[in-house]
């Protein structure tokens, strides 16, 4: 990790590769809470690349639990996460209505 630190130190980027990497060693405990703090705190202090963003998500994908639902008639009611405003949340009520719903 102090290679890739000192490297974002120096203003450079990673490369998908390299981001992709990070992602999974992170998720794989190899690397300590303190690294990862640092870590994440070279990413509040500039923007991320595309080619990092790019990076992590195929780590998430790999890195996911992949569920074969071919067999379910399913549907997304998720939504995100509300307003912050105190309004009414529309995705929670469908929700309720499908679980009642025959």
């Amino acid at each position: 990790m102090r290679n890739i630190l000192n490297h974002l130190f120096e203003y450079k980027t990673l490369d998908r590769k390299e981001a992709e990497e990070v992602l999974t060693s992170i998720a794989g405990g190899v690397y300590s809470e303190s690294e990862i703090a640092a870590f994440i705190t070279v990413y509040l202090m500039r923007s991320i690349t595309v080619e990092e963003l790019s990076g992590f998500r195929d780590a998430m994908l790999n890195l996911c639990i992949k569920t074969d639902l071919s067999d379910f008639d399913i549907i997304d009611v998720c939504g995100t996460g509300g307003d912050g405003k105190n309004t009414f949340n529309i995705s929670t009520l469908v929700a309720f209505i499908l679980e009642i719903t025959p």
